[in-house]
């Protein structure tokens, strides 16, 4: 009988901006100029939990796709990865789930892209990958051994 599933053992967790405390900018996150390859994931699961936003922005979300991983970012879907939150949306939740197979074929690195910040709007983005083949280990500078802590009976 199975006890539990381990949550650092299913997911893979990336953190696309260098601190919630930063600013969100018109970019592309990742920050690092090379989007997610999710060709290893069955599913990938991008969380924004809003901070402030200054009442002059209304920040954009577009999940958007490439063939490379630093490639020609192209629209997959304007309705179901696309979003404009509006400037009163503080300390909200905005989620997608990407099933990686739905991809086009040779689409598979990710980029949340983010418009319409330009007066002061906070966030923390966070991409966890699903299944498939993880990475043997999580990067311990994002996610310490010290800091996975499980109760599975």
């Amino acid at each position: 009988m199975e006890t539990g599933m381990i949550f650092a053992n299913r997911f893979k967790i990336l953190a696309a901006k260098e601190s919630p405390e930063d600013a969100l900018t018109a970019a592309d996150y990742p920050v690092s100029g090379a989007y997610v390859d999710v060709s290893g994931y069955e599913r990938v699961h991008v969380y924004v939990h809003l901070g402030a936003i200054d009442a002059g922005d209304t920040p954009n979300f577009h999940m958007k796709a490439a063939e490379a991983i630093n490639g020609t970012l192209d629209t997959v879907s304007t309705t179901a990865l696309s979003i404009e939150v509006a400037n009163n949306d503080d300390d909200e939740f905005v989620t997608w789930t990407v099933e990686t197979r739905k991809l086009p074929t040779d689409h598979h690195f990710l980029s949340l892209v983010v418009a319409d910040v330009t007066n002061g709007a906070y966030a923390d983005i966070v991409w966890w990958g699903e299944g498939l083949s993880l990475p043997v280990t999580q990067s311990a500078s994002l996610l310490p051994t010290a800091s996975q802590l499980e109760y599975v009976g």
